[in-house]
């Protein structure tokens, strides 16, 4: 197995990238994302790698973190969500919001994505709800922390602020949803849910 791939970043595609190693061009699929592009032609990067292999064909997956990659493992071994699929939802959603929507069973934010309909939607969060953690994905965000300091919560209310944070809510209106929904002793996903329920309603 390729545990990862590294040398000068020769091409950027639709979906993936060209990696020049000893004068090897090698093909990796890739979420094509801002910081990837940022990087530009003859720079040197390393790519963490899935080797997929199929009766026609051997694909490799990159990611640029060890955190997409197992993400990507995750979503692949979800019934009906393929490498392509995943890979869609991986260049459509950051590993962050991913993980906030399946923790808060958030099916809206995963419809968002092309090809991932209700029904998988649905089983993505079914499966992988119990394998995935908000706090996880909240660790290492200063800017949000401190924005979730501000807004006076503490507790699982405050790790929902965090959370509606990463889904891209403002500071006031995740608070203010929180506010109304929390009560003493609620799970922060119990938090999530209903402050997403409030929040879809307005």
């Amino acid at each position: 197995m390729i545990a990862y791939v590294k040398g000068e970043l020769a091409a950027i595609e639709e979906s993936s990238v060209i990696i020049d190693n000893g004068g090897i061009g090698i093909r990796v699929f890739t979420p094509i994302r801002e910081k990837l592009v940022r990087l530009g032609l003859s720079s040197q990067i390393q790519l963490f790698t899935y080797l997929n292999v199929r009766e026609d064909a051997m694909l490799l997956y990159g990611f640029l973190t060890q955190e997409e990659l197992e993400l990507f493992k995750k979503l692949i071994n979800v019934n009906g969500v393929g490498p392509k699929n995943a890979m869609a939802i991986l260049s459509d959603l950051t590993v962050e919001q991913i993980v906030l929507a399946i923790a808060a069973e958030d099916k809206k934010t995963l419809n968002k994505v092309s090809g991932i309909g209700p029904k998988t939607a649905a089983r993505i969060i079914l499966d992988l709800k119990d394998k995935v953690s908000v706090l996880s994905k909240a660790e290492g965000s200063v800017s949000m922390a401190g924005a979730a300091a501000s807004s006076g919560e503490s507790g699982p209310a405050a790790e929902a602020v965090l959370a509606l944070l990463a889904l891209g809510y403002s500071q006031s209106e995740a608070a203010a949803a929180v506010r109304k929904v929390y009560q003493e002793g609620m799970a922060v996903e119990a938090v999530i849910r209903q402050s997403l329920q409030e929040l879809v309603s307005l």
